[in-house]
């Protein structure tokens, strides 16, 4: 069983990746031998879709993948082979970040997998819950996940951390940002375990969906 686990924030220790280490020890907790290949997206150098249209040339078709040869492509490439496929975004201006935009873009131009493919979307954000919902957060990240279910035949989980907390050293920052954290921190201490959980969770979730599908080959 094979899994990408794409981290999609420049921070590799922080809520974004704890949760996803939660979605992969979920994973884990019910399949050991599970072989999951970690994605740190900010770690490489590439763009999104140069509209080449290289990948959409006749004699590309039989192999669906972008043809531009740069940091990700063995990541694009193996991703159709995946079992399953979970991605790790913090929430930038209503949306998933420009890196994993970018790897999405070269990720779903190409074509449609030959087989369903399950994945999961990790949200975390500095906005409450009720600010999401008022903002309609979902219709910017709805678009994603719409062209995610077309391209693997799988709507996406997802699984979301709200009002997170994002730094110690409040005193180093401007009032704005400082303001907030003794009651962020008081409310991470009990919340943040409780999203963690649900990325777990929702790891053995997609391994049972995964076994189930390799049931029926």
């Amino acid at each position: 069983m094979k899994i990408y686990a794409i981290n999609g924030s420049p921070r590799k220790k922080c809520n974004s990746a704890q949760m996803l280490q939660s979605f992969v020890d979920g994973v884990k907790s019910i399949n050991t031998d599970a072989d999951i290949e970690y994605v740190n997206l900010y770690d490489y150098k590439y763009t999104g879709c140069k509209s080449c249209f290289a990948c959409q040339r006749k004699e590309n078709r039989e192999h669906l993948c972008c043809r531009i040869h740069d940091d990700i492509h063995d990541f694009l490439d193996g991703a159709f082979r995946a079992d399953g496929l979970v991605f790790a975004t913090p929430i930038y201006f209503f949306d998933i970040t420009a890196q994993l935009r970018a790897f999405l873009e070269r990720l779903m131009y190409p074509g449609v997998s030959e087989k369903q493919i399950p994945t999961a979307f990790i949200y975390t954000m500095n906005a409450l819950k009720q600010l999401k919902e008022e903002l309609n957060f979902e219709a910017s990240l709805s678009t994603s996940k719409r062209f995610l279910e077309s391209t693997f035949h799988d709507a996406p989980e997802s699984i979301y951390s709200f009002n997170t907390f994002q730094y110690n050293d409040s005193d180093a920052f401007t009032e704005k940002f400082k303001r907030y954290v003794p009651e962020k921190k008081t409310r991470h201490n009990v919340q943040f375990p409780i999203d963690c959980q649900n990325a777990f969770d929702a790891g053995i979730k997609m391994v049972h969906k995964i076994l189930n599908l390799q049931s029926e080959e």
